[in-house]
């Protein structure tokens, strides 16, 4: 009797799987960045844009809503009463008039930290002023709130007891930059300037001000949108290596270069790897012995290609500008490289 051979499906892959292992990655992610700016650590909203973010993207996928409605376990009339809310939260929000919209809630630490900051003097604000001041919260939860920003390095304490005081460290003010406009423009231009504000999460003030920099630097370029409105985008963007500037940005445009690559070859059906890709990428891991010469071969990699990547943007820049006229073709090339210490 021949044996029988079970047969391979083609394109049977696990993808609800990866969802399920992603999240958590994408949990710490969020979390580990947000606790670098404990202010705003706004993770109720974090979720509900995540939510309506899903949704737009499925439906422009193609996917009903009744057919999103059931996976989110809602009726179709509750589905949309759902994202209504949530449009009317998020995104009818331009033009932006505030840094903040005062719709959205305030968290227990941004309303204990501006009560103490408002409280100009240097005498600052007692433990016991604090605790009137937020009869309804509990006492464990104020406590933890104080420790927490404590220890941020957001607030100072000194004294002992319910004299214990309070005062603000202030420090430099931060937030998005010109080269996080440039970033957007760049990769998701022509955007208007209350899109680009609702990206950034910025008043329309400060996104024109940003605009008006860019413009200042030679690399904005306008161009008109199909509802009507102007539009800009940005011919292109630099963070140099060494920069103390743009940091931020350029985690931004790593962490998006590699989610939308592979969007694009899952979306396109693409489920396999070869020699032949020109898009797509490689993840490899070496153990070597520490001390051996390989070791400072492959550590080399990334130094050795930045040196590359630098050397063929300046020559692209070169031969953009001696063909003004020519088509050109966007590739986009995201490497990383980390190092463990092994047990």
């Amino acid at each position: 009797m021949e044996p029988v051979e079970t047969p391979i499906v083609p394109n049977e892959l696990n993808f609800a799987g990866i969802v399920e292992r992603v999240v958590p990655l994408v949990a710490e992610l969020f979390a580990t960045l947000s606790s670098r700016n404990p202010l705003r650590m706004h993770f109720a909203d974090i979720a509900n844009q995540t939510l309506l973010d899903m949704v737009e993207v499925l439906r422009h996928d193609g996917v009903s809503q009744e057919a999103i409605a059931a996976s989110l376990g809602l009726t179709i009339n509750g589905f949309r009463a759902k994202v209504k809310q949530l449009r009317e939260r998020y995104r009818d929000r331009v033009p932006l008039d505030e840094e903040r919209p005062p719709s959205l809630p305030r968290t227990l630490l941004e309303r204990v930290f501006s009560f103490i900051e408002d409280q100009r003097g240097e005498r600052g604000v007692t433990y016991a002023q604090l605790q009137e001041a937020f009869r309804s919260v509990k006492a464990d939860s104020l406590r933890g709130v104080l420790h927490f920003l404590v220890k941020s390095g957001l607030l100072s304490v000194s004294g002992s007891g319910r004299t214990r005081t309070y005062r603000v460290v202030h420090r430099a003010a931060s937030g998005p930059g010109v080269l996080d406009a440039m970033v957007l423009l760049f990769r998701e231009g022509p955007l208007s300037i209350g899109a680009l504000a609702q990206r950034l999460g910025v008043t329309e003030r400060r996104a024109q001000e940003l605009l008006d920099r860019v413009g200042t630097a030679g690399r904005l370029v306008s161009a008109p949108l199909p509802d009507g409105l102007q539009g800009y985008r940005v011919t292109e963007y630099h963070v140099p290596v060494d920069s103390p500037e743009g940091y931020e940005a350029a985690l931004f445009d790593h962490l998006s270069t590699v989610i939308r690559a592979i969007c694009k070859k899952v979306r396109g059906g693409q489920h396999q790897a070869t020699m032949r890709d020109s898009n797509g990428g490689a993840t490899f891991s070496f153990d070597v012995p520490v001390g051996h010469p390989l070791l400072g071969e492959i550590r080399a990699f990334l130094p050795n290609m930045r040196t590359t990547l630098d050397d063929w943007l300046v020559r692209s820049v070169d031969a953009a500008a001696a063909a003004p006229d020519a088509e050109c073709e966007r590739v986009t090339i995201y490497i990383g490289q980390m190092t463990e210490d092994l047990p």
